[in-house]
């Protein structure tokens, strides 16, 4: 017994040296590139509230409000302009899966930035109703693709202690894209006419260009290579992303190359519903969850539909508000990679959600007194608040834990059968929304918020008995202790075995194999 305590004593102390030096400013820019992708879809997500919200889009697209005789969208045009795309970016997520597959990270994000242009550009020049629709939706598809994608490849390309700060990093280029995508619509409504959003969306046509550039010279997923039988191209590709000695690249590379041979028996037969086979069942369905039960959170309220909810409750120049929402998402974002890393990701996701339950029953609650401006403007500030503890804890993990949950081999698709799950999500919510908010139909206001506090209890109660901690924790970690079926609530003082986390197995002085695994942890690792 005190031999196997020394070697894992050394094999632990063997890790930590290990992933000394692994941050460089070459890995810092890919990560910073890739996550460029977020960048593109948090631009369009915060913008086309504020555009449709704008009198020239409403005047050039419909016309006065029939119920209210103002320059505001109804309840079924919201739908066409902000739900009926998303069923594009259904079909991205899905197309996803193949493309990952059979042409890695960085061909099928090159391939979503050239389709967004073409979108983008539809938008500008739109003539009518149908044709900015279409281009919006075609935009969707791009984003489905690129959402699927990028987390996939920051997952991979760096060390597992650094996982959670990368991956859930990219929300920051989302939101920063939201603040960016606010402040110009706030700028360009001052301009009047059709410029005032065409601006804004010509901004987002350019965005593409600049990603796909900055993308192409990058390299490769060393995972997705070595998966593909290319040791060498792997190992030159883990070189150049990597700060430290060639014996350290190579100490990866095997670890890497384990975890794909513990997956040889579905290497070549890899089928996209082998993810809801019963032993990866489990996993996809809590992979799936995250970001399709984030958006019946609530935050659908201030963040798609910011300007126009914020016009509804009658808050004085929305627009500027719109603003301030952003920031407050934005800086929740920023706080995230320092929380689940640290505090890890169960603790992180409970405390933030359980906040989240109350701000959605108290804003409801204060709904009822619609002429009390004080509650409203308590609504108001209460969703801003809503926005930073939504992003620093259940969107920050919408990206992260698909994307290091599922078993290596059927990573590409659980993670598109992900997006997909979260874009049919986002069809019904916002489909639904404009129904149960505006004035031209249920005119609940924002007593909306209550539907959603009942969501959320659902939500912390499925969470609590599905959600595992997976800080710090290898793919090869990850898949025994779902092989051993170890409870959620257990993962944290589970110890996996040495070959898990290095790759290699640890011998005694007598030579034999030493199995540490399957032992609670005198702490948490």
């Amino acid at each position: 017994m005190t031999t196997d305590k020394k070697c894992d004593s050394a094999e632990l102390e063997h890790v930590v040296h290990s992933e000394k030096g692994a941050v460089n400013t070459f890995l810092v820019l890919v990560c910073v590139v890739f996550g460029g992708a977020s960048f593109m879809f948090g631009y369009d997500d915060k913008l086309i509230s504020s555009v449709a919200a704008l009198t020239p889009f409403v005047e050039k697209f419909q016309g006065p409000n029939p119920a209210t005789g103002e320059y505001a969208l109804t309840a079924r045009n919201q739908n066409l302009v902000i739900s009926v795309p998303l069923v594009g970016a259904v079909i991205g997520g899905l197309l996803a899966s193949p493309l990952n597959f059979n042409f890695g990270r960085k061909w099928p994000l090159v391939a979503a930035y050239i389709l967004s242009i073409g979108g983008g550009l539809l938008q500008v020049f739109s003539p009518n109703l149908g044709a900015f629709v279409g281009g919006r939706s075609i935009n969707a598809v791009a984003f489905g693709i690129a959402t699927a994608t990028a987390p996939l490849y920051l997952a991979e390309v760096v060390p597992a202690s650094m996982r959670g700060r990368s991956v859930s990093s990219i929300n920051i280029l989302n939101l920063t894209a939201g603040v960016v995508g606010t402040v110009i619509v706030w700028g360009t409504k001052k301009l009047g006419g059709h410029l005032s959003y065409q601006i804004p969306l010509a901004v987002q046509s350019a965005v593409p260009v600049i990603l796909c550039g900055m993308t192409i010279p990058l390299p490769e997923s060393p995972e997705w290579l070595i998966s593909k039988g290319n040791m060498e191209q792997a190992r030159i590709n883990l070189r150049k992303l990597r700060g430290f000695s060639d014996k350290q690249v190579e100490d990866e590379l095997r670890l890497m190359e384990f975890c794909e041979k513990s997956n040889q028996e579905i290497r070549f037969e890899t089928k996209f519903w082998h993810i809801f086979k019963r032993e990866h069942l489990r996993r996809t369905l809590v992979a799936g969850s995250f970001f399709s039960l984030n958006q019946i959170s609530g935050i659908i309220l201030s963040t798609t539909y910011t300007t126009i909810f914020l016009t509804q409750l009658g808050i004085a120049d929305p627009f500027s508000l719109t603003i301030i929402s952003s920031c407050c998402t934005l800086a929740g974002t920023i706080a995230a990679p320092f929380v689940v890393d640290r505090a890890g990701r169960r603790p992180t996701a409970f405390v933030g959600m359980s906040i989240l339950l109350i701000i959605d029953a108290v804003a409801g609650g204060l709904a009822f007194d619609r002429s009390n401006k004080h509650a409203t403007l308590a609504i108001a500030v209460l969703s801003f608040v809503f926005n930073f503890f939504w992003a620093s804890s259940f969107f920050s993990l919408s990206n992260l834990m698909p994307s290091e949950m599922a078993t290596p081999k059927l990573r590409h698709h659980t993670m598109s059968y992900t997006i997909a799950c979260a874009e049919i999500t986002a069809v019904i919510t916002t489909l639904v929304v404009p129904q149960l908010t505006s004035a031209d139909a249920a005119n609940l206001g924002a007593k909306t918020y209550l539907v959603f506090a009942g969501c959320m209890t659902g939500i912390i109660v499925f969470m609590y008995f599905l959600m595992p901690e997976t800080r710090g924790r290898t793919f090869a970690e990850i898949d025994e202790m779902y092989a051993a079926k170890v409870p959620a609530w257990k993962w944290r003082s589970y110890r996996a075995s040495i070959e898990a986390r290095t790759g290699k197995s640890v011998r005694n002085t007598l030579g034999k194999e030493i199995d540490i695994g399957n032992q609670p942890s005198q702490a948490s690792t």
